[in-house]
């Protein structure tokens, strides 16, 4: 599966470290990975762990230090399934929680806004990919900034283009969509003995249950109308956290999908970091929308569109026809 989409999901980090020793060596360091993946992957009951484990133990002797760990670790992962679960060094850790300090960090803005002919409001949103609190922040007091300055008293409709949202840290981006995505719980995460843990947007904050993960820094902003329909656009490229604001506004009054089918991987990664700061982000939930229905899987469009991603944005763009269709109808 292609894992460079597949990226993380929550922006909770669990502590789970099961070694404190002075020294880390590498049996103790795999076996930190096997207790957090045995605990708690969604997969647990359904896959043979003792042979997980055995074919991992096994590499060992060909083991000196952490860092020749980590494909033993990525092949963990692999072996349960999910096709979600992956793996960051401590390096790749060190560079995400400091994306701010970064040259890159205008890369992380990545949406845009417009307000269509005939005005109707378009937010093109793609992935986000940082734990960093200060670029966090900035996503989301820009995504509201970029919303308050298409919308206006006449607007039609909003159309919210996830096609190429391959995913990154969820809270932010549901955190700054939320003047169109509305106050309270928009989904859920649940694990493997069917608890439920929700998500929301309120007043400019989401998070989960009642904690509060991400909040935009000035006073949210407030659609002029908030009844007005909301077109929201999926395709093969929408992924992970793409796929929890698709779930967000599944079965919200005076919405509809259109599209194909999400990647497909709509589960929730949790965030464990380990001894050496290397991290694992263990699929550990599903997503279910706000009425309780669950995915796991692909998510599909209340109307299939299929389209041509060179397409995306154009005239031609079959998808953005539809959605102005039903706005109208909708009216």
């Amino acid at each position: 599966m292609r894992h460079l989409l597949i990226i993380f999901l929550l922006a909770i980090t669990s502590n789970c470290s099961s070694s404190k020793e002075k020294v880390l060596t590498p049996k103790k360091y795999l076996n930190e990975v096997l207790e957090i993946v045995e605990k708690n992957s969604i997969n647990r009951d359904s896959v043979d762990f003792k042979t997980i484990k055995h074919n991992a133990l096994s590499k060992l002797s060909n083991t000196n230090t952490i860092e020749e760990c980590y494909p033993i670790v990525q092949s963990i992962l692999r072996e349960l399934g999910d096709n979600h679960s992956f793996f960051m060094s401590k390096e790749q850790v060190k560079n995400w929680k400091s994306t701010s300090k970064s040259t890159e960090e205008i890369k992380l803005i990545t949406f845009s806004g417009k307000l269509l002919k005939d005005n109707y409001g378009y937010i093109k949103m793609d992935g986000f990919s940082s734990g960093d609190s200060i670029s966090i922040q900035k996503y989301a007091d820009s995504l509201q900034n970029k919303i308050k300055s298409i919308d206006n008293k006449n607007i039609k409709g909003w159309i919210l283009d996830l096609r190429e949202n391959t995913g990154g840290n969820c809270w932010p981006m549901l955190t700054g969509i939320g003047p169109i995505l509305g106050n309270g719980i928009c989904g859920y995460f649940v694990d493997r003995k069917g608890n439920k843990s929700s998500w929301f947007y309120k007043n400019g904050e989401s998070g989960i249950n009642e904690f509060t993960i991400t909040k935009v820094s000035h006073q949210p902003y407030e659609l002029y109308d908030n009844t007005k329909p909301i077109a929201v656009l999926t395709g093969s490229k929408t992924g992970s956290s793409g796929e929890v604001v698709v779930t967000a506004f599944h079965n919200k009054e005076k919405t509809k999908s259109f599209g194909t089918k999400t990647y497909g991987v709509s589960t929730g990664n949790q965030n464990f970091d380990l001894s050496d700061g290397s991290m694992i982000l263990l699929t550990t939930s599903i997503y279910a929308d706000r009425k309780g229905i669950i995915f796991g899987a692909e998510i599909e469009p209340d109307e299939i569109v299929e389209f041509d991603y060179n397409s995306i944005g154009k005239q031609s763009d079959l998808v953005i026809q539809k959605a102005i269709e039903w706005i109208n109808e909708k009216k």
